[in-house]
């Protein structure tokens, strides 16, 4: 946890060599898994979890662990059987503690993927009823993170994942903090925040080398490569990929697979590349264990749906879509609701279309984090408007779309809404581009934690920084920004 591996690699065998007694040796191969999960061979961590619950059937920590190698792994079946193992606990768990929500977790997880619905989703339904507001266990938000991606809201589960990096940071433990910002990093992106989820991916990158956690390294490089694909910046994109992929496959880490894989086929579509982008997120659906994960199969459907029709693969785009119906069924979020209504959108006619694209615009209306999904939405929507030479209705929705591309600093998307808005006779100019883009990650950090109301001195134990780097690198923010003082900072990050 203190970020020392070498010195724990040393202590684990020293208490192996001893060590008889039944519930000690359990406890060290649970400390094995761990060093394969995080280092090594996340198949290999799983069959350690599983091996070591078959001679401690009770602890349901152990099959949690290897429910997240199996979520790692993108082994399907694994997460199948360990759902079934923890809802037949000898002992179950007392409602309404830790334990209890933990079992919900594993066996909804695996009633949802083992194709029964009418058992899993009552179980994450009461899981994530169980979440206090004020809870401060990064653990449970993970896992409640978790729970809502399977329920297909991912909303909630970028919500929860961004709360459990604000929870693991005031803790100090080095070694936790870089997985932990893999959740927040990602969820930062699901919610349009592109420019934080870089800056904390780059946080996490270096602190995950610092502490050898390779397989978290990974994680983060894909993160940053599906953040260099939505802003177009090709040779950062394959890059970051590239990396990510070269310790995933022989990690056999399949979830990082599909996400570095998902963000090339991200960076086809927008740049105009329809072929390939279907080639490739075509290939990433179709990848068993070991080369994809049913969450980032999922993820992927909206671009994949559009990337087909690109291509003129209608049979493709509309078995997208019916795959996502079936994943969506029991999601109860606007942004779930609006994901469906505009993949349906893009394989029906232009009246009807126009209907269900309007149909999604208002699902995200009220939804803060949306503003890239709202934008990828209007550009549809102008874009058929204008096909259907409602051209007068069209140029609202596309100046919308251009501006919010500029602001997040998406540019391929950025420059087909303005070319979509030049052919339907409107000028385009380039609007002035955002204030925060100026900042390099650090100082992005660094200026939101202060903004939040932190000190210099609590800034640099969160980012493990010196008082003094702190202080440098405000003293570099505040003329970017135009600002003086924290409290104008804290207004410029709260607008």
């Amino acid at each position: 946890l203190g970020g020392r591996p070498g010195q724990a690699h040393s202590a684990l065998a020293a208490a192996g060599e001893t060590a008889e007694d039944p519930g000690l040796l359990a406890e060290l191969a649970q400390l094995r898994g761990r060093f394969a999960l995080n280092s090594g061979d996340a198949a290999e961590a799983l069959r350690i979890f599983l091996a070591a619950a078959d001679r401690a059937p009770d602890r349901l920590e152990l099959l949690a662990d290897a429910a997240e190698a199996a979520a790692n792994v993108g082994d399907n079946d694994a997460t199948v059987r360990i759902g079934r193992r923890a809802e037949a606990l000898s002992e179950p768990p007392p409602p309404g503690s830790a334990d209890a929500f933990t079992r919900d977790v594993l066996a909804g997880a695996g009633a949802l993927q083992g194709g029964d619905p009418e058992r899993g989703v009552p179980l994450l339904r009461r899981a994530l009823a169980a979440v206090p507001d004020d809870t401060g266990e990064a653990a449970t938000l993970l896992w409640a993170a978790a729970a809502a991606s399977l329920l297909g809201e991912g909303d909630a589960a970028a919500a929860y994942g961004a709360r459990a990096g604000e929870v693991a940071r005031v803790s100090g433990m080095a070694g936790t903090l870089p997985v932990v910002l893999e959740n927040a990093a990602t969820a930062e992106r699901m919610n349009s925040r592109f420019a934080l989820s870089v800056a904390l991916s780059t946080e996490g990158l270096a602190l995950a080398r610092e502490a050898g956690i390779s397989n978290s390294a990974a994680a983060h490089l894909a993160n940053l490569a599906v953040c260099a694909a939505v802003r177009g910046e090709e040779d950062a994109c394959h890059t970051h990929a590239r990396q990510a992929l070269a310790i995933a496959i022989p990690h056999r880490l399949g979830l990082r697979v599909g996400v570095a894989s998902y963000a090339l086929g991200v960076l086809d579509l927008g740049l105009g590349r329809f072929a390939q982008a279907h080639e490739r997120l075509t290939a990433l659906a179709d990848a068993g264990p070991g080369a994809g994960a049913p969450v980032v199969v999922w993820g992927s459907v909206a671009d994949r749906v559009e990337a087909a029709v690109a291509a003129g693969d209608e049979a493709a785009a509309r078995a997208a879509v019916a795959f996502l119906e079936r994943w969506s069924a029991h999601a109860a979020s606007g942004r779930s609701r609006a994901l469906l209504a505009r993949c349906r959108a893009l394989v029906a006619e232009d009246d009807t279309a126009v209907s269900l694209l309007y149909e999604a615009l208002g699902h995200l209306a009220a939804d803060s984090g949306a503003a890239y999904d709202q934008a990828r939405t209007a550009l549809l929507l102008g874009e058929r408007l204008r096909r259907a030479r409602r051209v007068g209705e069209a140029r609202g929705h596309l100046r919308q779309a251009m501006e919010v591309f500029q602001r997040l600093a998406a540019e391929p998307w950025e420059r087909r809404a303005r070319g979509e808005l030049r052919a339907a006779g409107e000028s385009a100019d380039r609007p002035a581009p955002d204030a925060l883009a100026a900042l390099t990650p650090q100082e992005l950090r660094i200026a939101r934690l202060v903004a939040q109301g932190a000190s210099n001195r609590e800034v640099a134990a969160q980012l493990f920084l010196s008082p003094r780097t702190v202080e440098y690198h405000l003293y570099k923010v505040y003329p970017k920004l135009g600002i003086s003082s924290r409290a104008e900072l804290a207004r410029l990050l709260l607008q």
